[in-house]
């Protein structure tokens, strides 16, 4: 008797499995590429931007016709304008504001004066988004 292993013969692979396989790969492959193109197209289409996010403030509709600053960003024009959390967003240029789609078009403008009702005041704003202007601007004559 002998002491050594019985030698493997190499396995063999069918062409036509191996083929098969390939072409399943490729498949996997283009459907991956597919994908990531159809997930850019349609984040580029959800990153377009309304006029809250070109100014750094989100509305909020409160009665019919009455549209209310919701939240202001930190960073943005918004902020630097003076606009305010609870803010009455009245107009927009000599443009009234009756809705939170209305709102987002008007505020689309990069230089912007606003008038809102803060309590019982109305105060014009001048909103500044093109980074020209870091410190936006608020009228200090206020109609109280």
């Amino acid at each position: 008797m002998s002491t050594m292993p019985p030698q493997r013969r190499p396995a063999r692979t069918d062409p036509d499995l191996r083929l098969i396989g390939l072409f399943a790969l490729a498949l996997m492959l283009a459907a991956a590429i597919a994908g990531t193109l159809w997930t850019r197209i349609l984040s580029g289409r959800s990153h377009m931007q309304n006029g809250g996010e070109v100014i750094g403030a989100t509305f909020a509709p409160v009665d019919d016709g009455v549209v209310v600053v919701d939240s202001v960003r930190a960073d943005g024009a918004a902020r630097r304008g003076g606009l305010l959390v609870g803010d009455v967003i009245e107009a927009v240029g000599n443009t009234p504001i009756p809705s939170v789609d209305a709102a987002d078009r008007a505020f689309m403008g990069q230089r912007l004066d606003i008038r809102v009702r803060r309590g019982k005041r109305e105060i014009d704003l001048h909103l500044d988004a093109t980074g020209d202007d870091a410190r936006g601007q608020q009228d200090p004559a206020d109609r109280g």
